[in-house]
């Protein structure tokens, strides 16, 4: 099966199950499924980063915090959550013990390598989890208008949005740049991409966000920007991925969606833009 095909097909799977978790009455599918997403990017790392440096233990207990973080932004927009003080003791209580970890195991393994270790779990922690956390912030929001006759937040909007902005500068990134590429953007971390496609790819992303701008309730100034800044930082996320892709020595993060890779090759744009648009949002007018 062609490799097109097979990404057609992947995503004619994909993105209906990402946008019926989007818009499901309450926000505890969206969050599972930004936990899930989490889980997986984590093992994709994991097993990526253990394959490239054999002798590097990353420490799971550590790393794994990449997936309570965006379940802890559920937490604190509970209204009676008893128990968020509990899980945030845990969550040190971990840390703790992922520390003690290290020292018992360089003792054990005579080898000093607490650096490593530690330094690649919370890069992951972070990159996963602090940035995945903010789409639980977006999809929370409470804000928000009616839309055609039917409320809808203003997370909800701004989480299409920017879907169809990064998918649209991808497609778009993706086919001009390889008809008309010539100029190469960043030949060390990917040789294929080019100034020409990326200008592009922003143009048109920028064009679908005022496109839909109406169907969504949106400003089209505030889509504009947003648009534009979405493809931007999307590209940005992309390229950093690439980075970390280029160091490890692998051409995909994993397997697991034909056509795609894994979990994180397909979702490193909206890895980076959907916190952008977060940090936007603050600062714009949404509901039209």
């Amino acid at each position: 099966m062609a490799e097109l095909t097979k990404r057609v097909l992947t995503a004619l799977i994909g993105i209906p199950v990402f946008l019926l978790a989007l818009v499901a009455p309450t926000g505890g599918t969206w969050v599972a499924l930004v936990m899930l997403i989490a889980l997986l990017g984590t093992v994709e790392m994991l097993s990526a980063i253990e394959r490239r440096y054999p002798e590097v233990r990353v420490n799971r207990l550590l790393a794994m915090l990449s997936v309570y973080l965006p379940f802890d932004v559920w937490l604190d927009a509970q209204q009676q959550a008893s128990f968020l003080s509990s899980g945030r003791l845990t969550a040190v209580g971990a840390v703790l013990v992922a520390f003690a970890w290290e020292v018992w195991q360089a003792e054990r393994r005579k080898q000093l390598s607490v650096w490593r270790n530690v330094g690649a779990a919370a890069l992951i922690a972070l990159y996963l989890g602090l940035l995945l956390s903010t789409w639980v912030h977006l999809r929370l929001m409470s804000r928000g208008c009616a839309l055609q006759g039917e409320w809808l937040s203003d997370g909800v909007r701004l989480v299409l949005l920017t879907c169809v902005s990064v998918w649209v500068c991808d497609t778009v990134a993706y086919f001009v740049g390889k008809q008309f590429g010539q100029r190469r953007m960043a030949p060390l971390l990917s040789p294929r991409k080019s100034w020409e496609g990326a200008g592009a790819g922003v143009l048109g992303a920028t064009v679908a966000a005022v496109l839909v701008a109406p169907w969504l309730g949106l400003l089209p100034v505030s889509a504009l920007a947003l648009g534009a800044a979405s493809a931007c930082a999307g590209q940005a996320g992309d390229l950093f991925e690439s980075a970390l892709k280029r160091e490890l020595e692998v051409k995909d993060f994993g397997g697991l969606l034909p056509g795609h890779g894994g979990v994180m090759d397909r979702l490193d744009s909206l890895l980076f833009a959907l916190p952008v648009v977060y940090l936007l949002s603050h600062f714009l007018p949404i509901c039209s």
